[in-house]
């Protein structure tokens, strides 16, 4: 058996969620007007509002899309990890 054989599943293991993260990245922002979530039933109708700024700037009161949650969610998961690890290892 190869002496090496744990980096390189480490680095196949790596770039395997590195993809589907990517990919699951991608997949939340093209369906970011269908995928939301929201505590509250929204009707069509609400969603048609349409607030109008200056410079084509435009508002609609909709709820906040998937990748919006996931990118906020994920930085305090990577942030509460980061300073376990680092503290746990004494760096």
């Amino acid at each position: 058996m190869p002496p090496y054989t744990q980096i390189h599943f480490d680095d196949f293991l790596f770039m395997v969620l590195v993809g589907i993260g990517l990919a699951l990245a991608i997949i939340l922002a093209r369906g970011s007007e269908y995928l939301t979530f929201s505590f509250r039933g929204s009707s069509r109708a609400e969603d048609e509002e349409v607030h109008e700024f200056g410079g084509e700037v435009k508002e609609s009161d909709r709820p906040v899309p998937w990748l919006i949650w996931l990118i906020f969610v994920g930085y305090f998961v990577w942030a509460v990890g980061y300073i376990l690890f680092i503290g746990a290892r004494g760096i």
